[in-house]
């Protein structure tokens, strides 16, 4: 399977992984350090809800 990128869907793909993947670090940050788990899920999640508002409103799909 050869297919080409362009580059608004890498911008997409980009998005797609920073989603789980700010929720996953919030989730370490609070394990690992003497905030709350849940602290840091919190954190995470409005990461997360900050990057589906950039990909919903700033760069549209087309």
């Amino acid at each position: 399977m050869s297919e080409i990128l362009t580059p608004k869907a890498a911008w997409y793909d980009g998005l797609l992984a920073a989603m789980p993947a700010s929720v996953a670090g919030g989730a370490a940050v609070g394990w690992l350090s003497g905030l709350p788990t849940f602290a840091g899920l919190g954190i995470g999640g409005i990461v997360a809800a900050l990057l589906v508002s950039i990909s919903l409103f700033v760069v549209p799909p087309a």
